[in-house]
Parts: C-alpha cells; structure tokens; sequence
C-alpha cells in the first residue's frame, strides 16, 4: 500500500530531516508540509492524506488540537521531543510515536508497525479508535508536566520544572529562567499555563512563578505589589492585583 504522507513540523531543520529519511520508504508518497498547527488542520481537510506525521507542540495549535478540529482522520505518527505527554498512553494505544532527534532505524520500525497493523485491520479502522482513546487519556493527565524541553540549535534541553524560578512573556515567545540561565520557548505563557503543576501560578499577566521559590511579597506604589523570588538575583516581580490574594491563600 502507497501512503499519500502530510509532514507536519513547525522546525525547518527538523522538517526537511524527515521528508530525507521519508525517501527511503517506497509506501510513502509525501503529498505535502505544514509549520503549524493552523495551515494543519487546513491541508489535513483539503488533501486527506492517508498517513501524518504530526509535531505535538507547534504554534498556532498543539497537536492534540488539530486532531480535535479537523474533519477527516488519518492515520497518525506523532512526533516530539516531550517525554511530558504520557508516552505510555501511545504505546497502550498502538500509536507509534517518535521521538526527536528522530533516527532512521527508529523509523523504520515505525512504517514496519503501521504496515502490520494496516493488513491486520482494513475494516476495522483501530487508528482513530486509538487516536480518540488517546485524547482523552492525554486530556485527563494535562497539568502534570515535570520537565519543558529546550530546543537549542540541533540538541534538546531538559529543565526540571522544580528548578524553574519564573516564565517571562514576550510577545509569542516565553523566557524560563533558572537560578543561573534563561532559555527561549516557541510557546505562549497560556498554553504553559494550562500543563503546569500546581506551585506555578500566574501573578500576572506577563509572569508565571514557581511559588516554592517565592521569599516575600512587598507593598510597592499604587497599592501594588511585589513578588520577590529567592534566586541569586532576588529577581522582583510584579503582582497584578486580581492575584494578590491568590498568592497569600496559598
């Protein structure tokens, strides 16, 4: 069987690193690629490939929200680099995921499986069983995220959430700050919101802190506030007043 084959990757390296190893695989025909998670859902709907490769975090929509909006459901090889997302829930599922750097042998065991599972169940359509069974498990496990991956130049970063002071907004990017470093997300401060744990609040509406690693507040003009972090800065934060009290519950 020939699988007409949608890549969708936000990284242009990442991108092109896979349609290269795609050429090795005669069942799979690349009919098209797409950088987010919008221009997705749309050539998902227009072209109904057979088989995706879809990127988990990507701007415009995640994913898991492109397989929530879209009319027509193909097979679906998830890539990432989160080992956050409940990887147990993929292989319960027999979804294949892989996970980047993506390697050429990790792949084509992949093709082999989706080929296998493909001959086993022509009628019975088990991929969106799956894919549905996964969603919700996925849904049910939001907010329980340990450690964000950074992705720098060809290597990935991993920080534990537990050494991470605050995140920064700026603009449609979001800055993690450490005790000693700060790194570039390609995510907004409102979709991290929604998969942290519960000692990240957001003071305001620029900043998410880890309260575990709040020292003090302090009154400032206005009465206004301050959130003052115990790092090697004793970075000063500021506290929106819809959150003062959110803060002194906890």
């Amino acid at each position: 069987m020939i699988y007409k084959t949608l890549v969708i990757e936000d990284e242009e390296l990442s991108q092109q690193g896979l349609l290269k190893l795609l050429e090795n695989f005669d069942e799979i025909e690349v009919i098209g690629t797409a950088d987010n998670g919008v221009e997705a859902v749309k050539k998902i709907n227009e072209l109904k490939p057979d088989l995706i490769f879809l990127d988990i975090q990507m701007p415009g929509k995640t994913g898991f929200e492109v397989l929530q909006d879209i009319d027509y459901m193909p097979i679906v090889i998830f890539t990432t680099a989160y080992d956050e997302y409940a990887l147990k829930a993929f292989e319960t599922n027999s979804i294949d995921y892989l996970l980047k750097p993506i390697e050429d042998d990790r792949l084509a065991k992949a093709i082999d499986k989706l080929n296998k599972m493909k001959g086993e169940s022509e009628e019975s359509d088990p991929f969106k069983k799956n894919i549905n069974n996964l969603l919700v498990q996925l849904q049910n496990q939001q907010g329980t995220l340990s450690r964000i991956h950074i992705k720098i130049g060809d290597e990935v970063l991993f920080v534990n959430l537990k050494d991470a002071f605050y995140f920064k907004s700026d603009n449609k990017y979001t800055s993690i700050f450490t005790n000693n470093d700060e790194y570039i997300l390609n995510d907004t401060l409102a979709s991290l919101e929604e998969r942290l744990p519960d000692n990240f609040i957001r003071i305001h509406r620029g900043y998410i802190i880890n309260v575990d690693h709040l020292k003090k507040l302090k009154k400032w003009f206005g009465g206004k506030y301050i959130a003052v972090l115990n790092d090697k800065n004793k970075t000063e934060v500021p506290v929106s007043r819809s959150c003062k009290d959110k803060l002194l519950k906890d």
